[in-house]
């Protein structure tokens, strides 16, 4: 493999080191590693959806991985680059509570519109329970996850409510993550 074309360019190199804490040489080996799965240096739909079904095979993962793509694909591009692919692996492993939970509203804000409105409650949670194999009453726990969201009861949860609630209920970060 050339040189040229295994490195990590200077900008996103100086970039992940500043947002992800971690060091050059980490970087370098994620981007290796990045490369040899993705030669082409971008991750698609097809083949994230495809790693997401390795991991939950006694369920239907394709819902489910659709929406996290869709939360690590910031730029909406259609595939994950190195620089995505590294912010949300750092958001989900390694930030705090906070960031945790602003990446966990931008999934469930399916149309990105700043606000969660049932429907887009409903279709994450349902993939989840979908991917986990247990898709039995899926619409009663969306409906119990909304309502105690939307503490101003306008018909949407934005991302402040989202937040609050999360912290304050850990319950509600169980259903949140699949786990009754």
């Amino acid at each position: 493999m050339g040189k040229s074309q295994s490195k990590i360019s200077k900008e996103d190199m100086e970039f992940l080191q500043q947002k992800t804490s971690l060091d050059r040489t980490t970087i370098e080996e994620w981007y290796e590693g990045f490369l040899k799965d993705c030669p082409s240096g971008e991750l698609s739909r097809e083949k994230f959806v495809a790693m997401y079904s390795k991991i939950f095979p006694s369920g239907n993962a394709d819902n489910f991985s659709q929406n996290i793509f869709r939360t690590f694909d910031t730029n909406n591009s259609g595939t994950i680059d190195f620089r995505e692919f590294m912010l949300a692996l750092h958001v989900t492993s390694k930030g705090s509570p906070e960031e945790k939970l602003s990446w966990a509203f931008r999934m469930y804000d399916v149309d990105g519109n700043g606000s969660i409105e049932f429907a887009e409650m409903k279709r994450v949670v349902g993939a989840v329970y979908e991917m986990l194999g247990t898709e039995a009453g899926t619409t009663g726990k969306a409906q119990e996850l909304f309502a105690k969201m939307d503490q101003n009861s306008d018909g949407c949860v934005s991302q402040e409510e989202f937040i609050s609630v999360c912290k304050q209920d850990k319950d509600l970060l169980n259903i949140l993550q699949g786990r009754s």
